[in-house]
């Protein structure tokens, strides 16, 4: 498999592999380099992961890469609250990027974000919690900060195309179904922990 790369391209791989193994999804806008070795190695990639029994995609369309274990081994195990913070954001990417190019990112608003919360009559969290969950965001690939103060409720953020591996549009649908049921039962969506995933 790796016998016709050179040393510098067998360094790269192992950067590759090393990356998507500890976090999973590689965006070209915060990763340049790492995802034009991922194109440049995508067959040689793509060979060792299927030798994992894992899935492999080159997500051009998108410029993203995401490996999937079998089985959701990968996936991050998230708390209720997670879970929800994480569906918003998938939500809001979800009804902004209709109005954009392809090549452009939705935009959204620590304002925003806190209506889609109010929408689903969920209570926003603390200043502690929405920094955490910042930084999740941030680390998954899926958001990145585009104001210094994220406590703000005009502070923007940028939803990458990665929120649509990171959370299905069947997940989607689901999870807002689910909560629109919780709240005609008159509840709160305490059991949504989990629901969501980071494959």
């Amino acid at each position: 498999m790796f016998d016709d790369l050179s040393e510098n391209d067998k360094e790269q791989v192992r950067d590759i592999v090393n990356r998507l193994l500890s976090v999973n999804i590689l965006v070209k806008d915060t990763e340049p380099e790492r995802y034009q070795w991922a194109r440049r190695h995508k067959t040689v990639l793509g060979e060792f992961f299927k030798g994992l029994g894992w899935s492999f995609v080159m997500d051009d369309r998108h410029d993203c890469v995401f490996v999937h274990s079998p089985e959701s081994m990968h996936r991050l195990r998230l708390t209720r609250d997670e879970s929800i913070w994480i569906l918003v954001l998938r939500l809001l990417y979800q009804e902004k990027r209709s109005e954009l190019a392809l090549s452009e990112f939705p935009v959204a608003s620590l304002h925003e974000i806190r209506a889609k919360y109010a929408t689903f009559q969920i209570p926003f969290v603390n200043k502690t919690r929405l920094q955490d969950f910042i930084k999740l965001a941030v680390r998954y690939k899926l958001l990145s900060t585009i104001d210094d103060d994220i406590r703000s409720d005009d502070c923007r953020f940028t939803l990458y195309h990665s929120l649509l591996h990171a959370v299905s549009a069947e997940k989607v649908e689901q999870l807002y179904q689910r909560i629109k049921r919780y709240l005609e039962d008159g509840g709160a969506p305490d059991e949504v922990a989990e629901e969501a995933e980071t494959n």
